[in-house]
């Protein structure tokens, strides 16, 4: 490859982003400090966030990481492209401009630093080239070949932790201490506003829970404060707002804890308070009507399924509350703040659901929609779950023929009212297609008909598939 001087100046510009987008992601995972590459996507999927966007993006690239890693491959091209081309100017022209794209991204003290390390990056790339001769053509040329390999290496770390390594198990426990019908830690959804690399990674010694507000004293708990109150398990399960008809979002967990509600009446409530206000390290905000915080159920928990929270879940404390859906329930949560007024949450700033109640639904699991062909003879039962919040599963009926002849199945005993039913109908079925299709009735109201996308208010629609068995 004949490198002209433009061309230089462009491999001048790509090295110089590349280093320091490198020395941003050290400091991020060092020191904590704000990425200015992580910001951008961040501004990025705020627009993506919305559910007109979510609409589009879900249609060609699914739900789950595609969005993300659309959002990420975007954010790092606009990011690479409009800096290299400042290769072209003066390297205390170009400083310049990295310092304002800083300041838009990230605070002050680490734009500064940022646009001063590309200066003298810019320095010593333009000394090391000038005179332009061959052996200086042939290190630049070798230089951007690492850096190349570093923006593709590092692409990939980050696009990987968007996808788990197995696939999420619902309704089947592997762990045989659980409880039937409980989803292991390990397997249980988890959606994050962030790219994975980058969710919070708390460490209890230096974590603290701070209640402020208008409470009659401010308060701050370490994570061994909050482990030596009376606790109690609760069993609910969470579902994700996003999740599709018949999808895996959703997962059924036993929760340790104490009630909110504890802790508020400790601190004390000021007559004025009407809204609790929710702070998690990841700078995710959601809100909860105050009289909606005081009841029992209403738990902070740091514990699932008899183990602490792992990282992902939320380590060292999240939210649960029964019946809403999972963007109501914050993960990594370090603030609370008593206010008299609400603060619109992360994703309803973005056309979500203010209220984000679970709506009722039904899956079939066995047999499985991706299972393929499969052997008639070996199939006993037609089983899966139903869900409804905080109302009950009253009847769930199941058909083989599209809808044309419907059986009650059985309904198996639930251990909480939080819980999802599980449910099974026996059938025999011969060789052939058999279209399958789920309903479920919640307090004796038929779960709607009409297919509904997930966004804003969750979806709605009846489970059906084509089993083919052989």
């Amino acid at each position: 490859m004949k490198i002209t001087w433009n061309l230089a100046a462009w491999l001048r510009g790509f090295n110089a982003v590349v280093l320091i987008t490198v020395l941003g992601l050290l400091a991020r995972l060092l020191l904590s400090a704000p990425f200015p590459l992580q910001e951008l996507f961040n501004r990025l999927t705020q627009f993506l966030g919305t559910p007109q966007m979510f609409q589009i993006i879900h249609r060609f690239l699914g739900y789950g990481a595609g969005g993300k890693v659309f959002a990420f491959a975007g954010s790092l091209g606009l990011w690479l492209v409009l800096l290299s081309a400042l290769g072209v100017v003066s390297p205390l022209i170009a400083s310049v401009v990295v310092l304002l794209v800083c300041l838009w991204l990230v605070p002050f003290w680490v734009a500064i630093p940022t646009a001063l390390v590309y200066l003298g990056i810019r320095i010593l790339l333009e000394s090391q080239v000038a005179g332009f001769s061959d052996s200086r053509r042939s290190s630049l040329k070798w230089l951007s070949v690492g850096s190349g390999t570093l923006v593709f290496g590092g692409a990939a770390a980050l696009v990987r932790t968007l996808f788990p390594s197995s696939t999420p198990a619902v309704a089947a426990v592997r762990n045989a201490k659980l409880p039937l019908g409980i989803t292991p830690q390990a397997d249980f959804y988890s959606i994050s506003k962030n790219l994975e690399a980058f969710d919070p990674k708390l460490e209890a010694k230096n974590w603290n829970l701070e209640i402020k507000g208008l409470v009659k004293s401010k308060k701050s708990y370490t994570l061994e404060d909050l482990q030596v109150r009376p606790a109690r398990d609760l069993e609910a399960t969470m579902v994700c707002i996003s999740n599709a008809v018949g999808g895996g979002l959703i997962g059924n967990a036993i929760w340790t804890g104490f009630a909110l509600s504890d802790l508020l009446l400790e601190v004390g409530i000021q007559k004025e308070a009407r809204f609790l206000l929710w702070k998690a390290a990841d700078g995710y905000t959601e809100s909860l009507p105050l009289q909606a915080a005081l009841e029992q159920d209403v738990m902070l928990v740091y514990a699932m399924n008899y183990e602490p929270l792992s990282q992902k879940h939320g380590f060292p404390l999240r939210v649960i509350i029964p019946g809403r859906l999972g963007m109501k329930q914050p993960r990594w949560i370090t603030g609370i703040e008593l206010s008299a007024t609400d603060q619109v949450g992360y994703w309803v700033e973005r056309g979500w659901s203010k209220e984000a109640y679970a709506q009722t639904m039904s899956r079939i699991d066995s047999p499985n929609e991706n299972a393929g062909f499969l052997k008639a003879d070996a199939i006993k039962e037609i089983s899966g779950i139903a869900f409804s919040g905080n109302t009950t599963i009253t009847k769930v009926e199941v058909s083989s023929d599209g809808g044309l002849n419907w059986v009650v199945a059985e309904i198996l005993p639930r251990r909480s009212k939080y819980a999802w039913t599980q449910w099974r109908s026996p059938w025999t079925p011969a060789a052939g297609p058999h279209q399958l299709v789920v309903r479920a009735y919640a307090d004796g109201v038929l779960q709607p008909e009409t297919e509904r996308d997930a966004l804003p208010e969750a979806s709605s629609g009846w489970h059906k598939f084509i089993s083919n068995l052989s």
